[in-house]
């Protein structure tokens, strides 16, 4: 479980992160940072503050992240679908109670992908913030293009070859979502790809 307030000291950040993004928020400069041996992605103020005595960085929004795509205790052959992209799986987000509304989470997601190469992947439990951020960027991202994927038949929606977009309308969120203890979609994640990347493909 990630608490908040986390920061990193200076050191950590320069030796383990690279910056895929600055930016500015009301006036203070930010960073978003990804450490691609954790994997782990965050956004940070530039700033330094004290804690404790000790210079560092206040972090913002830290996204935790897998590299074994699962679902329960199945392990995905990810080369089953992505070869020409790295896939990770996302763990956990938390943003700053005090910047919940400001897009952040968003960001993290869309930098991810379409700075860093990557495909990300829900989790099979579909917690009520989880699903409200996936819900959002399917909806309104112009950056990802989300996919249901029925990971233990191995299909993407609507499971005949075919590859629809999640956009809020053309999937119904019964085919997506499961009520607990109900488990059947206990298979189903869903996948964050570049838009970019698709439309090329599409050409």
């Amino acid at each position: 479980m990630i608490i908040m307030p986390t920061t990193y000291s200076p050191s950590a950040v320069k030796r383990a992160f690279s910056v895929i993004h600055e930016f500015e928020m009301s006036g203070i400069a930010m960073a978003a940072i990804y450490n691609p041996s954790a994997p782990v992605a965050a956004i940070i103020r530039v700033d330094l503050e004290e804690f404790n005595g000790t210079p560092r960085h206040r972090v913002i929004a830290k996204l935790d992240l897998n590299r074994k795509l699962a679902v329960g205790d199945n392990v995905l052959a990810v080369e089953r679908f992505w070869q020409d992209s790295e896939a990770l799986q996302v763990e956990g987000i938390i943003v700053d109670p005090r910047q919940q509304f400001s897009g952040l989470a968003t960001m993290l997601y869309e930098l991810l992908v379409t700075e860093c190469g990557i495909t990300l992947a829900s989790d099979n439990e579909h917690y009520e913030g989880g699903k409200a951020l996936w819900q959002h960027i399917a909806k309104q991202s112009e950056k990802l293009a989300v996919f249901v994927l029925d990971a233990e038949a191995g299909l993407f929606y609507p499971y005949n070859g075919q590859k629809l977009a999640y956009d809020g309308k053309g999937i119904p969120e019964s085919a997506i979502w499961s009520e607990h203890p109900d488990k059947t979609n206990w298979g189903v994640i869903l996948i964050a790809e570049d838009k970019r990347k698709i439309a090329a493909l599409a050409a």
